[in-house]
C-alpha cells in the first residue's frame, strides 16, 4: 500500500497588525481513508472546501483556537482561512522544540492555493515489517521514481525506514528516560545511605536500652525482631507516602512530556508494575541496608552498652597532630578533631554529600557546555545574522548586488545547497550510505569561519576537494585523505577527496565544497537558492527587524522567499536560542533531581550531627562545667557541619568534571547533536553556596539541642 501527502510552506498571521510568520500547509487525498502516518481529528471537523484545521499543540502555542479565522499568504496572495478543526499529526514538529504552525486543507483547496496537486511526501508499507524488507521496498520505490525523472530524497525527519509500532519521537524519549533512570538510581542509592545513617543513629541512641534488655534476659533474636519490625513499619509508612507522590509525579511528568510532543494525555492510570517496584524498594531496600547496624547493635554486650556515652580520650593520629598546632584557636582544633572522630560515619555522610555535589555540578556543567557550544562556538563559526532560501534558484550576481544595496546589510553571500548520500569510493551503494547536506561555499568566504579539527579548509581553485563534519565522517567510516562518492540522485554520482574535518554543531551531517563545483554538479551554474546576510546590527532585536525588512524587500522585487528556509528561524540568534530551549527540558528535570539529592545530603548531615550530640552528652556537660558558653558549643557543632560540607565540596569538584563530560556526551547522543564539554566554575560556585547554607541549616538543630543540655543532666546521663 502507498499513501501520500501534499506539503508546502506558507505564511500566516492573526490580523493585518501582525507580521507574517512561517507555517506548513498540508493536505491528504482523503482524510477519511488514510493508510500511513495517519492524522487524527482531535476536535471540530476535517477540512472541507475552504475550511482549514490546525495542528494540535500549535493551536495553544500560537493562540489559534478552533473557530477563529486567520490570514494566510501564498505566492503574494492573501486569503482568509477559517479554522474549523484541530488535528493530531504524529510527524508534526512540536512548537516547544522549534516547530512552526501547521495547517491542513483539502487536496482541492491546496491545489487552488498553490497550483500544485502532486504529492511531496510518499508513505509505503510492507506486508510484514522488518527493517531489511522495508529498506528493500524503499530502494525499489526510489529507483522507479528516478526512472520517471522524479527526484526522491530522504528527510532529516521522519526516518526513511521506521517500524509502524514505533512512535516517531520514541528514540528521543527513550534517551531522556534512560538519563532520568540513571539519575533515579543514583538518588535511590543516596537515599539508602540516608536510611543506613538514620537506623545507625537510632540503634546508637538506644544502646543503653539494649543493654538493659539484655541484662534482664533478652536474646539477640528478640532484639533483632524489634528493630527489623521497626524498619518494616518505616518502610510501610514510606510506601504509603511514596506511591501517591510517585503517581502524582508520574502524572505531572507524563502530562508535561506528552504535551510537549503535541499528544493529548489519556486518562491517567497507575502501572501495577511500577507500584510493585515501589513497594519492593520501600519494604526490602531499607531492610537490607539496615541489617548491618541492627546486627551490630543487637550483638553488643551488657558491659559495652552501659559504658557508652562516656568521656572520650583523643588518642588518634589526628588528635596528636592537632595538639602540636600552635597558631589556630583551640575551638577550631577541637571542631576539626570532633568532625573526624567517627570515621565510618564521616565516610557514609561524605558519600551522600559528595554524590549530591557531583550530580549538581555535573548538571550545571552540562548546561554550561550546551550554552558554550550553541552560543560561543556556533557564533564563532556562523558569521552571519540572517539567512533566507528562495523558492527557485536566483542569479547570484543580481541577488548579491541587490542585497548589498540595502542599508541594513553589511555583507552578503549566496550559497548552493543540495542533498546527497555519502559512501567510501569504490564501495557499492548500500542502505547504510549516510545522508548528507551539501553546501556550496563561495571561496574565500567571509560569513563562515570553520572550526577545523583535522586537515585544512577549502581554498580557491579546489576542484574535487570537500570538508566533512567530523560527526558525518565518523558515522560513514571516513578519514582524512579518503576518496568518497556522493550520490546526487537525479544528478548522478561524483567522487571527491576529503581534505578536512570540522566541527559544526548546527548541522552534524554537513559537507562543504566549492560553490562553483556544486552548482556545476547540480546543473545550476550562476544560480543559488540560499542567501546569507551579515547585518549592520548584531543584536537579537536588530536581527529580527532586519530579517522582517529584508523579506519584504526581496518579495517586493519578485524574489520569492520561502516562508521557512534551511533553518526553522531566519536569524542566527533565534536559531541558537531554540536549540538551547530544546535542551532545557531535560536540563530542568536533571536540575530538579540534583536539588532533591542536595536535600538528602543535608538530612544525612543533620542525622550525623544529632548522633554526635547524643554520643557526646557527658563531654558537653564537662565543657559547660569548665565554662563553655552556649555560643561556643553552637560554634563547635555548626563548624563541624560546615567542615563536612566544605570537605564534600572539595572532593566533589574534581569528580564532577569527568561526570559532566559523560553526561554531556550522553545528552548529545539523545539530541543527535554534538555538544562540546566546556568546564566553567559556575556549578562549583553555586554548589559551594548551596552546600554552605545546607550545612549550616542542617547543623543548627543539633547545635541548639546541644546548648540545652545542662551540666547536671549530662553528667547524670544514663
Amino acid at each position: 500500500d502507498v499513501d501520500g501527502m501534499l506539503l508546502t510552506t506558507i505564511e500566516w498571521r492573526h490580523d493585518p497588525s501582525e507580521p507574517w510568520r512561517a507555517a506548513r500547509l498540508i493536505a491528504r487525498d482523503d482524510y477519511d481513508d488514510q493508510t500511513y502516518a495517519k492524522l487524527s481529528l482531535v476536535s471540530g471537523e476535517w477540512p472541507e472546501r475552504k475550511t482549514f484545521a490546525v495542528m494540535q499543540g500549535a493551536d495553544t502555542a500560537f493562540d489559534i483556537p478552533q473557530g477563529t479565522e486567520i490570514q494566510i499568504r501564498v505566492e503574494d496572495k492573501i486569503y482568509t482561512a477559517p479554522i474549523d478543526g484541530v488535528i493530531y499529526n504524529p510527524l508534526g514538529n512540536p512548537p516547544d522544540f522549534g516547530g512552526n504552525a501547521e495547517f491542513y486543507a483539502t487536496r482541492q483547496r491546496f491545489s487552488e492555493l498553490t497550483g500544485e496537486s502532486n504529492f511531496a511526501q510518499l508513505f509505503a508499507g510492507v506486508p510484514v515489517y522488518s527493517e531489511a524488507a522495508a529498506t528493500a521496498a524503499a530502494d525499489q520505490i526510489e529507483r522507479r521514481l528516478e526512472k520517471l525523472d522524479i527526484e526522491a530524497s530522504n528527510l532529516p525527519f521522519p526516518p526513511r525506514v521506521t517500524s509502524p509500532e514505533k512512535h516517531a519521537f520514541q528514540d528521543v524519549l527513550d534517551g531522556i528516560f534512560l538519563i532520568l533512570g540513571i539519575m533515579a538510581v543514583l538518588t535511590l542509592l543516596l537515599g539508602l545511605l540516608l536510611v543506613y545513617n538514620t537506623i545507625n543513629a537510632i540503634v546508637s541512641q538506644q544502646v543503653d536500652q539494649i543493654g538493659i534488655m539484655k541484662a534482664v534476659g533478652a536474646q539477640v533474636r528478640q532484639i533483632l525482631r524489634i528493630y527489623i519490625t521497626m524498619v518494616l513499619v518505616y518502610g510501610l509508612l514510606s510506601m504509603l507516602i511514596a506511591i501517591p507522590l510517585g503517581a502524582l509525579g508520574a502524572y505531572g511528568l507524563s502530562t508535561f512530556m506528552l504535551t510537549a510532543f503535541n499528544v493529548t494525555p489519556e486518562p491517567f492510570s497507575l502501572s501495577p508494575t511500577a507500584v510493585l517496584v515501589q513497594a519492593a524498594i520501600c519494604l526490602l531496600a531499607p531492610l537490607l541496608v539496615s541489617l548491618v547496624p541492627i546486627f551490630s547493635g543487637a550483638r553488643i554486650t551488657v558491659r559495652e552498652a552501659i559504658s557508652t556515652y562516656g568521656l572520650s580520650a583523643g588518642g588518634s593520629r589526628l588528635s596528636r597532630a592537632l595538639a602540636k598546632v600552635q597558631n589556630l584557636s583551640r575551638i577550631i582544633l577541637l571542631m576539626i578533631n570532633n568532625t573526624f572522630r567517627n570515621r565510618g560515619r564521616v565516610i557514609l555522610t561524605q558519600i551522600t554529600l559528595v554524590g549530591s555535589g557531583v550530580i549538581f555540578m555535573m548538571v550545571m556543567g552540562t548546561q554550561d557546555s550546551a550554552r558554550y557550544t550553541f552560543n560561543d562556538i556556533l557564533f564563532d563559526i556562523l558569521n552571519y545574522n540572517v539567512t533566507f532560501q528562495f523558492e527557485e534558484p536566483e542569479r547570484i550576481e543580481q541577488v548579491e548586488a541587490l542585497t548589498l544595496a540595502h542599508p541594513d546589510v553589511k555583507a552578503v553571500e549566496m550559497w548552493g545547497v543540495n542533498q546527497a548520500t555519502l559512501r567510501l569510493a569504490g564501495q557499492p551503494e548500500t542502505n547504510d550510505d549516510e545522508d548528507a547536506i551539501l553546501w556550496g561555499v563561495p571561496l574565500p568566504t567571509q560569513l563562515y569561519r570553520p572550526e577545523m579539527r583535522q586537515g585544512r579548509w577549502l581554498e580557491p581553485g579546489d576542484t574535487d576537494a570537500i570538508v566533512l563534519n567530523q560527526n558525518l565522517a565518523r558515522d560513514a567510516g571516513v578519514t582524512l585523505g579518503d576518496r568518497v562518492t556522493l550520490d546526487h540522485n537525479l544528478y548522478g554520482e561524483s567522487d571527491w577527496t576529503v581534505i578536512g574535518l570540522l566541527l559544526d554543531p548546527a548541522i552534524p551531517n554537513s559537507v562543504y565544497m566549492s560553490r562553483d563545483m556544486l552548482l556545476k554538479t547540480t546543473h545550476s551554474v550562476g544560480e543559488a537558492e540560499t542567501v546569507w546576510i551579515q547585518t549592520v546590527r548584531d543584536d537579537a532585536a536588530g536581527e529580527i527587524a532586519a530579517a522582517t525588512e529584508l523579506r519584504r524587500y526581496f518579495n517586493e522585487r519578485k524574489l520569492d522567499v520561502k516562508p521557512e528556509g534551511i533553518f526553522p528561524m531566519d536569524t542566527a540568534k533565534a536559531l541558537a536560542d531554540q536549540i538551547l530551549k530544546n535542551f532545557g527540558v531535560i536540563i530542568s528535570l536533571l536540575a530538579t533531581l540534583s536539588v532533591v539529592m542536595g536535600v538528602v545530603g543535608a538530612i544525612a548531615l543533620s542525622g550525623m550531627l544529632s548522633l554526635s550530640v547524643l554520643e557526646r552528652t557527658r563531654e558537653i556537660g564537662v565543657m559547660r562545667a569548665i565554662g563553655a558558653t552556649s555560643r561556643i558549643i553552637t560554634t563547635l557543632f555548626v563548624g563541624e557541619g560546615l567542615t563536612m560540607g566544605l570537605l564534600s565540596w572539595v572532593i566533589a569538584m574534581p569528580l564532577s568534571i569527568p561526570a559532566g563530560y559523560l553526561l554531556t556526551k550522553a545528552l548529545g547522543v539523545v539530541a543527535e547533536a554534538e555538544i562540546l564539554y566546556h568546564y566553567t566554575p559556575t556549578g562549583a560556585i553555586y554548589w559551594l553556596v548551596i552546600v554552605t547554607v545546607l550545612s549550616i541549616a542542617a547543623s543548627w538543630l543539633p547545635a541548639r539541642s546541644a546548648t540545652r543540655i545542662s551540666v547536671r543532666e549530662s553528667l547524670a546521663y544514663q
